[in-house]
């Protein structure tokens, strides 16, 4: 469908008198808070506009927000007298940056939605100083509006599916606008800059935006934290059981019956726990239903030795799974959802498994695949026998292991190096 600003400003137009009755249906959902509903408005802000220097990040959900408040720990480090605004889209999002920046100079606010009026009060009240955009989120008015004013603006951790492209190659003069906006894309592979300097072409930028093959920024090298209770209780676990751990992590629908099936099919005289970990919370009582009772840790349960199964359903704790897993199973992989990122998992230093379909960090993906630390999966029938051969004794992997470990840890340091072209980019020093 062919849109340009003028119409995309009338359909906003148009949804207006409806936006709150969907704000009350998201509330009823549990998907937005009561409170603060005018913030989506750009108004209503509890806090004062702080003075000073003040970059405004939008990081969408709860894995972008990770990466806001990595950078912003660097970029307080090298500018400790700079303040920042982080903006997103989820409830979970904003209890995240709430619980980790107590002691940082840190205001969130929910995103405003994207009609004219809105984002205007938005800008008019917090005047950042640089903007940046977190993955994929691209609103139009919020983008365009944000250039308007001349404030610097940076896409970091930059991706844009092929079907969003194309939507984008469509509506040629949305695309102009929109993409000559940034000074700077740090996308996070090759492929990805491509589409970027593909779209920018496109939109015909006159001088446009730098472009740089960065890499993900949704990686945290905080591993070496002292171990949890819940860590703690699973290790004594397997230790007086002797039982392999294997931690389906961050699955999607189906695929936890996939991966079950596997596991119980596995010619070895281990005994194994199956631990899964689903990307949605709210999945749980489907998991349970397909596969039947087991013990649930938001439940306070721990499992036993009778136990197969074990739902770890709990915010927050996917670190301390793949410290105790001897096998990580990465979900999101085996049908179509691209993959989830792979670098937390690699720095636990545990062998990896996923599916063919990891589009969407498919740099680091190809990355850690050579070196042997992940085994891809070209078809699901494949994944006993690959959970079979990594069981093997095999010193091979050993060295697999501390190579793809190594890797991870080089890519924890992509935000320090990311928050150098931030600035530079901010002070236009060359």
């Amino acid at each position: 469908m062919y849109i340009n600003p003028f119409l995309y400003q009338l359909c906003w137009g148009f949804l207006f008198p409806f936006i709150r009755f969907f704000l009350y249906f998201r509330l009823g959902k549990r998907k937005e808070d009561k409170l603060r509903l005018n913030e989506r408005f750009g108004r209503g802000y509890k806090l004062p506009r702080p003075k000073g220097k003040l970059i405004w990040l939008h990081a969408v959900s709860l894995g972008e927000s990770h990466a806001a408040i990595n950078l912003v720990g660097y970029l307080k480090n090298l500018r400790p007298d700079w303040h920042f605004l982080i903006t997103t889209n989820t409830i979970t999002s904003a209890e995240n940056i709430d619980k980790n920046c107590s002691k940082m100079p840190v205001i969130h606010a929910f995103q405003p939605l994207d009609h004219l009026t809105w984002v205007s009060n938005f800008l008019n009240y917090w005047k950042p100083d640089c903007a940046l955009f977190l993955e994929s989120d691209f609103w139009f008015n919020l983008i365009t509006q944000t250039k308007k004013r001349q404030i610097p603006i940076i896409f970091a951790s930059s991706q844009i599916s092929k079907s969003s492209k194309s939507k984008w190659e469509k509506n040629p003069l949305l695309a102009k606008q929109l993409f000559s906006s940034p000074s700077l894309i740090l996308a996070i592979d090759n492929e990805q800059k491509k589409r970027f300097e593909q779209l920018a072409n496109i939109a015909k930028c006159n001088g446009g935006p730098k472009f740089l093959n960065f890499g993900s920024l949704k990686n945290s090298p905080l591993m070496n934290l002292p171990k949890s209770p819940y860590e703690l209780a699973l290790r004594n676990y397997a230790k007086e059981t002797k039982y392999k751990i294997i931690l389906a992590a961050s699955t999607h629908e189906n695929e936890e019956v996939l991966i079950a099936n596997a596991v119980s099919k596995i010619a070895s005289s281990e005994k194994f726990l199956l631990i899964f970990a689903p990307r949605h919370l709210n999945r749980a009582e489907e998991i349970i239903n397909r596969l039947g009772s087991m013990p649930r840790r938001s439940k306070g349960e721990l499992p036993s030795s009778k136990h197969r199964y074990f739902l770890s359903d709990s915010m927050g704790e996917m670190r301390c799974l793949y410290n105790v897993a001897d096998i990580i199973v990465l979900g999101g992989s085996f049908f179509k959802s691209g993959g989830h990122n792979p670098i937390e998992p690699a720095l636990a230093g545990k062998a990896i498994i996923c599916g063919k379909s990891i589009f969407k960090n498919k740099s680091d993906y190809s990355l850690l695949i050579k070196t042997g630390m992940i085994h891809q999966v070209k078809s699901n029938q494949t994944l006993r026998r690959t959970l079979e051969d990594i069981l093997k004794p095999n010193n091979r992997m050993e060295k697999a292991l501390m190579k793809g470990q190594k890797i991870a840890q080089e890519a924890c340091m992509r935000p320090a190096k990311a928050a150098h072209y931030i600035i530079s980019t901010i002070e236009q020093k060359p």
